[in-house]
């Protein structure tokens, strides 16, 4: 019960926030926009226990959790209410999913990368971090915003989520500038 109350009241870093603003910069690399099912969300911590994640009191913003906290595996639409999708399991590791085909599947491992997506969010404002935090497995979503490549000030340095050669949509960071919530919860992915 207590892990379900602070998944509940997590606090989703935002721009408006001067702890944020002060120490991270941000570089658009173009547009982001779609409708799309969430397959899952992931939260996460910077490595340092901190009362609020932008606290500007907190001194080294070494960890991109720091602006980013929460990662999205999204659907596309055609993707997400096929049945052929449901032979496909997804796992994380870092800050990037993996999946894996099921043996009996009809489905490509280019089909797969083509109709998935895995961003890690970055909220432009107080409001989208707070639809950002509702987000639910099942939900179908509008979201748009920019890609965007994030530098710590302090250190010039590029933070990366990827690791891994993947196709240059699957694995990026997308500052969220508008969310909207579509109907009623669409097909459940194992």
């Amino acid at each position: 019960m207590i892990w379900l109350w602070s998944e509940y009241f997590r606090a989703i870093p935002h721009l408006q926030q001067s702890g944020v603003l002060k120490n991270f910069a941000l570089e658009t690399e173009g547009d982001f926009s779609g409708q799309y099912q969430v397959v899952a969300k992931r939260y996460y911590s910077p490595d340092r226990r901190v009362i609020h994640p932008a606290a500007p009191v907190v001194g080294h913003f070494n960890d991109l959790a720091y602006v980013s906290n929460i990662d999205l595996l999204l659907a596309k639409d055609v993707f997400s209410s096929s049945e052929q999708a449901q032979t496909v399991d997804f796992e994380q590791t870092q800050r990037c999913y993996q999946f894996q085909v099921a043996s009996t599947s009809p489905l490509a491992a280019q089909q797969v990368i083509a109709n998935t997506l895995n961003i890690s969010a970055i909220a432009a404002s107080e409001q989208i971090a707070q639809r950002l935090r509702r987000v639910k497995a099942g939900q179908r979503i509008v979201l748009r915003g920019e890609w965007v490549k994030v530098r710590s000030v302090s250190t010039g340095q590029y933070f990366q989520i990827n690791h891994y050669p993947l196709p240059a949509n699957n694995c990026r960071i997308v500052r969220v500038q508008q969310h909207e919530l579509l109907g009623a919860k669409a097909t459940e992915f194992p």
